[in-house]
């Protein structure tokens, strides 16, 4: 491949730098759950990492007005200074946690906080001073401590009625979304799967053996990796319809759905979540001025031999049935009803930013990495592809006409409760991630093209 020129102008950046202008200033000003700080630093973290590969430095003038290193660590800061004593982030407002029941959405936040400790142990940034009076010392030790909230404390309960908590096996427990009810949601997909298995890369770095950094048994990479693709599968039998849709929330304790509708935004998050685990598998780990290095997929199981690789093909398997059950919803307008299959629903704007996300990447991998053709996944059909491609470019511009002159993306189901159309922290995150997988994918086509 050629080498990538911060100077070339190419037209993707450039389309992605606009965007940024108009979308950051309603993400960065919104008042956040402790979900909504997570997706928001992982906008900027998938931001940085494009911009860091193509060359382009966001000190320029002419690309944005800010270090998104120091964006980064300013969410991770905050999400320390909100941390429970029981190690959930940013779930702190105006007490003890207690008015947050999210027992996985803290968790949000993670990879983020893994990214910007791994830049420190490789010698690419200096130490981020942890905040003053917080339960945690050091970035290090807070993600940690929300790691050990999930492997040891958070609530859990068998799929099978039949078996009880205490003899189940780890492998037959699903976690629950949140502290005051085992329920599982489509959305947990999106917020634990994809901190385990940042948790789990970080163990594989030869510098993660810090102090205090517990790399045995339930915590060792390949234990954590099984964690988190364990937990998807678990959940699918539940929440997953034989036609790929997932319904919304399961209460384990009544053994009923609390919401079977195939709620948009739900099946968004399974897709989303399944290809960055995908993603960060397969794709270069880079930090600032060192070269680009791949995962160890032997210590997380997945070589190609290793016990996880069909559990993994599975998640794949899951991914592509959610993301065709969803496309068969889609509008004319490249819209979806909030509920999938209910035309009385409104309709709204984030499932089109999220499934086209999804698109982005999943063509970006099938035609440019090499790592993930050699997973063996089942291949998808050259048309599809480009029927998915075009779908992605008209989702995309859909919500791009939804976007409003204030940089707000506008009909996305609006917070605080998320059941009528409005805006949200989270629509405003999805449209720059949706915005970054489709520069980065047009990046490597303009990159393969001009070898």
């Amino acid at each position: 491949m050629s080498t990538p020129n911060a100077s070339s102008g190419q037209s993707e950046i450039s389309e992605l730098i606009v965007r940024l202008h108009s979308l950051l200033p309603p993400l960065l000003s919104t008042q956040r759950s402790s979900w909504e700080q997570g997706i928001c630093a992982q906008a900027l973290l998938e931001c940085h990492r494009l911009l860091s590969e193509t060359g382009i430095s966001s000190k320029h003038s002419h690309a944005l007005p800010y270090d998104l290193i120091q964006w980064l660590y300013a969410l991770a800061h905050e999400s320390l200074v909100r941390q429970a004593i029981d190690g959930r982030l940013s779930v702190l407002l105006n007490g003890n946690g207690s008015s947050d029941p999210g027992a996985l959405d803290p968790a949000c936040i993670g990879e983020t906080l893994y990214y910007l400790c791994a830049g420190v142990q490789t010698g690419s940034s200096a130490p981020f001073p942890p905040p003053r009076g917080a339960i945690s010392g050091s970035l290090l030790d807070g993600v940690e401590k929300m790691l050990q909230y999930i492997v040891e404390s958070c609530p859990r309960a068998p799929v099978d009625a039949r078996i009880t908590a205490s003899t189940a096996c780890p492998d037959q427990l699903l976690l629950s979304h949140r502290t005051d009810a085992v329920q599982i949601w489509s959305d947990s997909i999106y917020m634990l799967s994809p901190f385990l298995t940042s948790a789990a890369v970080f163990r594989t770095l030869d510098t993660a053996h810090a102090p205090g950094i517990n790399t045995q048994g339930r915590y060792a990479p390949s234990a954590l990796m099984r964690i988190a693709l364990q937990q998807i599968i678990l959940a699918a039998d539940v929440l997953q319809a034989p036609t790929g849709e997932w319904s919304h929330i399961y209460d384990l304790d009544r053994r009923e759905f609390k919401r079977a509708a195939w709620w948009g935004v739900g099946n968004g998050w399974v897709c989303c979540g399944i290809v960055r685990i995908i993603s960060t598998l397969v794709s270069p780990m880079r930090f600032p001025d060192a070269p680009p290095f791949y995962v160890d997929l032997d210590e997380l199981g997945l070589g190609s031999d290793g016990e996880l690789r069909p559990v993994l093909k599975r998640l794949y398997d899951i991914l592509v049935h959610t993301l065709r059950a969803c496309l068969q919803h889609i509008l004319p307008s490249s819209l979806f009803h909030d509920v999938l299959d209910d035309p009385h629903s409104f309709v709204e704007t984030n499932l089109s930013q999220m499934v086209a996300y999804t698109i982005y990447r999943l063509l970006d991998l099938h035609a440019h990495s090499v790592r993930f053709s050699a997973l063996g996944f089942p291949p998808i059909a050259k048309q599809e592809l480009q029927e998915w491609a075009l779908q992605a470019d008209a989702m995309r511009a859909a919500a791009v006409g939804k976007t409003d002159r204030w940089g707000f993306v506008r009909d996305v189901c609006g917070s605080p409760t998320f059941d009528k159309p409005g805006t949200a922290a989270e629509g405003q995150a999805l449209g720059v991630l949706m915005e970054v997988a489709r520069a980065q994918y047009l990046w490597h086509e303009r990159d393969t093209r001009s070898d």
